[in-house]
């Protein structure tokens, strides 16, 4: 039976064996699941959508985390994609869009049951304080940009995914971009947004019987690694704290994840998936480039050397966990 796609609106790491092999190696059971997480800042699933599918396909995920997704994107063309990825498979995706971030929505997709989270559910504020003291620090011609605007809230979304009969709190994130240095009002409101994230999670926490947590998503570690810190710290059910997935280009020791060639921003690792390992084992995982990737794999997936690019600045990551 072909799968149905059940959408659900809420408003609205260690390389692999190899790269060809990655779509053959799937769980044998509900205790191990992928997660893939993207920033898709072009919306690649609506406008270069044979090139997603075939990434897709290249990861067979069982979790899809997606960030900087615009408010016009057609999400029905992700939920056409994630029908086609498996077209045989009678399992039900489920969808859901953030709603806060404004320009910059996130999205959790997944073949495994989900429930979406009250404290994510609506527009995260900026606190007040943190607020004016950002806005004093902007330029004039910041102040007036629509891009830049905090009326939408941070953008940040999560959910809880059950499998193997056990509840992951999954959040995925888009930090605000850029800035010179560590004094720059970006760090600061990148911090902020890292600090209020955290705190939705540890009441999430509070509230709730939760087995594991992952992060994922859009760093921009420009000028420091503080925001990172603070979402990595321990929380109750992870007191050793949370570690980030190391993964590589395939057959290599690249590990960018932003394609800095002709920007102002080098190339650099901005984009991350972090996990309790007190409670999930990676098992193995990808950066997804194409760009050198083998002819078998390339045949295979239907890709090219040039899809990477043609979809985005951005690579996405892919991960592979299992519960201990």
């Amino acid at each position: 039976m072909k799968a149905v796609i059940k959408p659900c609106w809420v408003v609205l790491t260690l390389a692999f064996a190899s790269a060809s092999a990655l779509a053959d190696e799937r769980p044998v059971a509900e205790e191990e699941f992928r997660i893939l997480s993207w920033n898709i800042s072009n919306d690649a699933f609506e406008n270069e959508p044979e090139e997603f599918l075939s990434l897709l396909r290249w990861a067979d995920p069982d979790i899809v985390l997606l960030d900087e997704v615009t408010p016009r994107a057609d999400i029905g063309k992700l939920t056409m994609a994630l029908a086609a990825l498996q077209p045989g498979d009678d399992a039900s995706w489920s969808v859901n869009v953030g709603v806060s971030g404004g320009r910059q929505r996130d999205v959790i997709a997944t073949r495994l049951p989900q429930d979406t989270l009250p404290e994510f559910s609506t527009i995260v504020p900026y606190p007040e304080a943190d607020r004016h003291y950002i806005l004093e620090h902007m330029s004039d011609w910041q102040r007036k940009n629509p891009h830049l605007s905090m009326d939408f809230g941070i953008p940040v979304n999560a959910a809880i995914i059950f499998t193997g009969g056990k509840r992951l709190l999954t959040v995925i994130t888009d930090l605000q971009c850029c800035g010179d240095d560590a004094e720059s009002w970006q760090e600061y409101r990148r911090r902020v947004e890292a600090r209020e994230i955290r705190r939705l999670i540890e009441q999430v926490l509070e509230r709730t019987v939760v087995d594991g947590l992952v992060i994922a998503g859009d760093f921009n570690l420009v000028t420091g690694s503080a925001p990172a810190v603070i979402l990595k710290e321990p929380y109750g059910i992870c007191d050793e704290g949370l570690s980030a997935a190391e993964l590589n280009h395939p057959e290599s020791d690249v590990d960018w994840t932003w394609d800095g060639r002709g920007m102002p921003f080098p190339s650099g690792r901005l984009d991350f998936q972090f996990y309790c390992p007190q409670s999930l084992e990676m098992r193995s995982g990808l950066i997804l480039d194409t760009e050198n990737l083998d002819a078998e794999a390339l045949e295979k997936y239907g890709l090219d050397n040039g899809t990477s690019g043609r979809t985005g600045r951005h690579r996405p990551l892919v991960a592979e966990y299992d519960w201990k």
